[in-house]
């Protein structure tokens, strides 16, 4: 394990233990919260995806946001859509709880299937596409996290070192979130800011140009570990006791190892794509 990935588990490890340490520690001798049961919350509305990967999306699409778990702590929580954070279909074992933190061993996707397609003149002038970038399979990955709410605010850690799909050795992913939610007569107000860290083996497996476009004299790259930044703010109001209106802007800085390579440079200056990834939702969910 390099030292620059040493370093961000240990500041991740510290400040999971250093915050309201106090509180976490008075707790223990504490009842565990039972978190059996579960939600599942399907919307559907308009959605707005710009970021340097894919065309342009704008227009209809559908949403999807759901929980359970059994009264043994095994869990399926599943988060598509408009949620701020995306990390797809997930298994795991809630092991403790306090009062106020939630202790689990979960699965998570550290990133997901990439291809990224781009338009080439070729000899004869004939515009056609190529593919750069493809890798179809999502980087499941095995790790800790720790969640905390006090109120209207929410903290969540997250350490994985753990690899479960073999397209490449090695690899670590972290994360830190935080929340707080506003409530304004009958409108939910809520603000997410987090940080992504992917370790050098992640983004080198992303982001190495295809072989074929190496073949044909394009650029090779090596990337290096990273961090992306994320901002969220959202909105929601009940129609009915299970109808919700909800509506959300995100924006993701991606690390300047992401960025930096040729192929997104090259692709974030095509129409309809950015550097950046916004994203904008409009949607009615409806909460079984």
């Amino acid at each position: 394990m390099k030292k620059s990935e040493r370093k961000v588990i240990t500041i991740l490890t510290l400040s999971l233990l250093a915050f309201n340490s106090s509180q976490l520690w008075a707790e223990t001798e504490q009842n565990q919260e039972d978190l059996s049961g579960g939600f599942l919350k399907v919307g559907l509305g308009y959605k707005f995806d710009q970021n340097p990967y894919k065309d342009e999306r704008n227009g209809l699409a559908m949403f999807l946001v759901g929980r359970y778990q059994m009264e043994n702590g095994l869990f399926v929580e599943a988060s598509y859509g408009a949620n701020e954070r995306q990390e797809g279909l997930n298994i795991g074992y809630n092991f403790y709880n306090t009062t106020h933190w939630n202790f689990d061993l979960t699965t998570i996707q550290a990133f997901g299937s990439t291809e990224i397609i781009a338009n080439f003149v070729d000899d004869e002038g004939i515009l056609e596409p190529f593919t750069v970038i493809d890798k179809s399979g999502a980087s499941e990955m095995l790790g800790l996290r720790a969640t905390g709410n006090f109120g209207n605010t929410n903290v969540q850690f997250l350490v994985a070192p753990v690899l479960l799909n073999n397209d490449y050795d090695d690899g670590v992913y972290a994360s830190l979130w935080m929340g707080h939610s506003w409530q304004l007569k009958n409108w939910g107000i809520n603000a997410t800011t987090g940080i992504e860290y992917r370790s050098e083996e992640i983004l080198e497996h992303y982001f190495e140009p295809s072989a074929a476009l190496q073949n044909a004299g394009g650029p090779s790259y090596d990337a290096t570990s990273g961090f992306d930044v994320t901002a969220q703010v959202s909105a929601s109001y009940p129609i009915s006791e299970n109808i919700l209106f909800e509506s959300y802007v995100r924006y993701t800085d991606f690390a300047d190892s992401i960025t930096d390579s040729p192929i997104i440079r090259a692709t974030s200056q095509l129409p309809g794509r950015n550097e950046a990834k916004t994203e904008v939702g409009i949607l009615f969910s409806y909460v079984f």
